[in-house]
């Protein structure tokens, strides 16, 4: 976990990104902006992931997966062309989000009369071609230079992002300010690109990395879709103040998240290679991942509301309420049956619980919303994905003869989610009664 590879450096990056955004709404909320214009921050971000977020991960897996197979030369090929690829289907995405912005989209911009989406689509036609700048110093093993580069974007993004609002100009400065940033890194990705790849156009490698990426681009856009669902049934009942409010507490430990994710895909291999000792494997060191992540996630649970009451700002000691919910996501997090299915190489289990995981949490959610307002959509994404995993156990359990207790040390995991739920009660408890003193 802690050596500095390429892989750790490439995490570190990830970590940075996602801390960078958490960053600027602490400072957001320091500053008193209205929770009107943060939500409409918050939006701009949540148009220019939505359309992009599937595809974006699908092609540079699929880059990553094609990339190592291939001569020297044709290692520089696929780099250029993943980019071209990338661009292309950015440009795509955003005729078509202006093409719906005006009807099926509208109720995102209710304030701009269409020129946050404009915005959006500006920022991510330079900025989702960028995403493979990272994975080609990732490829070269440049750890250090990956580092460089997410600090330097970061401190740019943090400096356009605040010092805009710092001075009382709207918060549309700070937009304007992340799509020059945006630019830049483009203009860097493109210097990359002279570095390390050769600028030979071939629609043949192109066409394979879409087919390949294809069942990879279905699959994150079906389970992938839950925070950006959850966005847009917040912004469709709700109005900008409450999906300020939601946002900042629609967020998951950085941390477990990306190590658990991590953890998942170096799995897959040892399990392909020998079942039984995969197995083992899996078991062991998922176990020693709970006995870290476990106490921290409940730990921040009692805390949260102080956290947000200090960290953003009286106005978001609601959100803890969210991200408490969203705390509990660390309970399904620690279930791995999908790598195991990924190893067996049996993946069409993975999308039809994935559609079933999206039509419950669609369904619940707003089910929910309506009898208990905001917390209704978090505790809907929560139970979808909990059934997710379960789903894949049973498929293991009963179409395969897999026993959970062969990958998942029973007694620590449920002894951890009975505590963890103990502590989301205590959590409520404690925040209902004025414990904190508001």
């Amino acid at each position: 976990m802690f050596k500095f590879s390429s892989l750790s450096s490439l995490q570190l990056f990830q970590l940075i990104r996602y801390g960078t955004f958490i960053l600027i709404g602490i400072c957001y909320a320091k500053l008193s902006l209205p929770q009107s214009e943060i939500g409409h921050f918050e939006t701009f971000l949540l148009v220019s992931g939505m359309v992009s977020f599937f595809w974006v991960s699908g092609l540079i897996n699929s880059m990553l997966s094609i990339y190592p197979k291939k001569g020297e030369e044709e290692k520089k090929a696929v780099l250029f062309n993943t980019f071209v690829t990338l661009f292309l289907f950015s440009l795509l995405a955003g005729v078509l989000l202006l093409v719906f912005s005006s009807n099926l989209l509208g109720f995102l911009d209710k304030q701009s009369d269409g020129k946050l989406i404009k915005l959006a689509i500006l920022y991510l036609l330079l900025s989702n071609p960028s995403f493979v700048a990272e994975y080609i110093l990732y490829l070269n093993d440049r750890k250090t230079e990956i580092v460089l580069y997410g600090a330097s974007v970061a401190f740019l993004s943090l400096c356009v992002a605040v010092v805009p609002v710092y001075y009382n100009y709207p918060v549309e400065y700070a937009m304007y300010g992340l799509i020059v940033v945006a630019l830049l890194r483009l203009l860097f990705t493109v210097f990359l690109l002279g570095r390390f790849a050769s600028f030979k156009f071939d629609s043949g490698i192109q066409l394979n990395g879409i087919r390949v990426s294809l069942p990879l681009i279905g699959s994150l856009f079906v389970s992938g879709s839950a925070e950006y669902i959850d966005g847009i049934l917040v912004k469709a009942k709700f109005d900008d103040m409450f999906f300020a409010v939601y946002r900042y507490g629609a967020k998951e430990l950085p941390i477990l998240l990306i190590v658990a994710n991590t953890f998942s895909t170096a799995m897959v291999p040892v399990i392909s290679g020998n079942l039984q000792q995969g197995l083992e494997e899996l078991k062991a060191r998922s176990t020693r991942l709970m006995h870290i992540f476990f106490p921290l996630t409940m730990v921040l649970m009692i805390l949260s509301p102080v956290i947000y009451k200090y960290a953003f700002s009286d106005s978001f000691i609601y959100s803890s309420i969210i991200f408490n919910i969203y705390l509990l996501l660390a309970i399904p997090r620690f279930l791995f049956p999908q790598t195991v299915l990924t190893g067996l190489q049996h993946n069409r289990y993975l999308l039809i619980s994935s559609l079933l995981e999206i039509t419950i949490n669609v369904s619940l959610s707003v089910y929910l919303a309506g009898k208990i307002g905001l917390p209704g959509i978090a505790m809907g994404t929560f139970v979808a994905y909990t059934f997710d995993k379960v789903f894949l156990m049973a498929v293991l359990r009963f179409r395969y003869g897999i026993k959970t207790s062969s990958y998942v040390t029973g007694f620590v995991f449920f002894s951890y989610t009975f505590a963890s739920l103990a502590a989301f009660a205590l959590a409520h408890y404690l925040f209902k009664n004025g414990f904190w003193g508001f």
